[in-house]
């Protein structure tokens, strides 16, 4: 139980105080605020809290799908079929990266502004990322998992596109503002069936893997997997 505790316990605070190295090496480095770096966007810019609360919403949900993904493949990494393991690893690192775009506007800030890299490139190899992990995964994904709530995200997810690129200058004349929840909506729609699709596969995935007729050897069967991998 301590190897247990003392591991849980690096794994825990040296990431977390990776984080606060990183931030105040940039705030010695590059003359930040420390403000700036620590409180909340909301109260730096003295606006209602609530402002870009759907945005927030599918950023949680964005974090929760990455987070089911990981567990679950991690869950299933031994006990569990190769192919359900690597489709859950890399259904993690795809999130993970549409997380990161989404959360800190890489498409639309860092990689233009910082990177010099044309925005529509980068949405563009995104859409491409996308294509060969389905192309990767088409078999196990029409085979054994509810495919029809990730269809529905793909589809809510190029409707935001199309939007977005090419129908946004028509849109604001004739509608003006809910141009942005048309677009906006589709985003969202498109993040939670994308969540709600990965949260139903791996409880299917990790149901099959456990699932043992004799409730006592499932007990001992639970309890040892707890004991050797947490």
């Amino acid at each position: 139980m301590k190897t247990i505790l003392y591991r849980q316990l690096l794994m825990t605070l040296v990431p977390s105080l990776a984080v606060l190295a990183v931030t105040a090496a940039a705030v010695i480095l590059f003359d930040v605020s420390i403000p700036a770096m620590t409180r909340d966007a909301a109260a730096l810019a003295q606006i209602p809290p609530l402002w870009g609360i759907v945005s927030n919403l599918g950023i949680l949900l964005w974090c929760a799908a990455v987070a089911i993904c990981v567990f679950a493949a991690v869950a299933v990494f031994r006990a569990g079929p190769r192919d359900a393991f690597r489709f859950l690893l890399f259904s993690a690192l795809l999130t993970a990266y549409l997380l990161f775009d989404d959360f800190f506007q890489f498409h639309e800030n860092i990689a233009p502004r910082h990177l010099g890299l044309n925005e529509h490139a980068v949405v563009a190899a995104s859409g491409v990322a996308t294509v060969a992990y389905l192309a990767a995964f088409w078999r196990f994904i029409l085979l054994r998992t509810p495919f029809v709530i990730l269809l529905l995200a793909l589809g809510f997810f190029a409707a935001a596109v199309i939007t977005d690129v090419l129908l946004e200058p028509w849109l604001l004349l004739w509608i003006g503002q809910w141009q942005y929840f048309i677009e906006d909506g589709a985003k969202w729609l498109g993040i939670a069936c994308w969540c709600s699709y990965y949260a139903a596969t791996a409880q299917h995935i990790l149901a099959g893997v456990y699932r043992l007729p004799d409730r006592d050897l499932g007990r001992r069967r639970l309890a040892a997997f707890v004991e050797r991998d947490l």
